[in-house]
């Protein structure tokens, strides 16, 4: 790896292939995640589920209490300006 003194305590690489599909069509996107952690593939799969599955809960939470997808503040300096504010 290129600088190796900048990935002191790195264990494990992980690549992550998911298949989601959305409106009947199959998409394909790689993830990879750089962790501390022992390389114990069950461990991290739960792990990267976890952290996948908080973030869509927040997303929900942002949503049902900001309504932010039905915000229709979408282009330019806008959508930071009003992250800001809330």
């Amino acid at each position: 790896m290129h600088n190796q003194d900048n990935w002191v305590g790195l264990k494990c690489v992980i690549m992550v292939v998911p298949l989601p599909h959305v409106w009947k069509k199959t998409t394909r996107e790689v993830q990879f995640y750089l962790t501390r952690l022992n390389c114990d593939a069950r461990n991290l799969r739960q792990v990267i589920g976890l952290y996948w599955g908080m973030g869509n809960r927040l997303h929900w939470t942002l949503d049902v209490t900001f309504s932010e997808d039905a915000c229709g503040i979408r282009t330019g300096h806008a959508p930071q300006n009003l992250a800001l504010l809330l």
